[in-house]
């Protein structure tokens, strides 16, 4: 990936519920991956991804799978696009 393009990926990691708070610590403290939502109780997360590559989005999705806990790691959705398709988002008064 160059600067002038974007690269994002969802995913769905399955973790053991009784193990879910240290999976998820261990998920913030990655670079670039941030977790959006949990269900405690099946053990499910939600995160997103950015890389600079498809293969470091591979290699990432490898990690997370090999982690302690963790029972699945799952590429939902991978989106890339060049950085001028995307529009920047003001709040407040018109531009």
């Amino acid at each position: 990936m160059t600067e002038s393009e974007w690269s994002v990926s969802g995913l769905c990691i399955t973790a053991r519920p009784e193990r879910l708070a240290a999976v998820e610590k261990m998920l913030n403290q990655r670079t670039g991956l941030e977790v959006h939502a949990r269900d405690r109780e099946s053990g499910r997360l939600i995160a997103v991804q950015e890389c600079a590559t498809i293969e470091e989005h591979e290699q990432r999705l490898q990690e997370l799978q090999a982690l302690p806990g963790v029972l699945t790691a799952d590429l939902v959705l991978h989106y890339q696009d060049p950085v001028d398709s995307i529009e920047p988002t003001t709040t407040g008064g018109k531009s």
